[in-house]
């Protein structure tokens, strides 16, 4: 993938509709979008962190899907955004292999 050209707006599947509605602007600062990223990845970490120290025996079912929901696609952006970051880290890496 590091030899393709990224469109300068790159769907994010979210599976919630028929076309897409989000969009990763490829060409923004490489801090700001690893900002991005880890800010949903410290979201979904910091819920794990709550659910891990309370008691679930009497979560119902509609809650628990609620939760895994909201992670899941926290964790489908997060990828989506360290996807982009990861091709131009390797078109970068590329132009100074062949500029040597």
């Amino acid at each position: 993938m590091s030899d393709q050209i990224i469109p300068r707006y790159l769907p994010i599947d979210t599976y919630d509709a028929e076309s897409p509605v989000l969009f990763i602007n490829t060409q923004k600062e490489l801090s700001d979008m690893a900002a991005c990223a880890m800010h949903r990845f410290v979201v979904v970490r910091d819920l794990a962190d709550t659910f891990s120290s309370l008691d679930l025996k009497g979560i119902s079912d509609c809650d628990l899907t609620r939760i895994t929901s909201a992670v899941h696609l926290l964790m489908r952006e997060g990828c989506a955004i360290l996807n982009v970051i990861q091709t131009r880290a390797l078109q970068r890496e590329e132009g100074f292999k062949t500029a040597v």
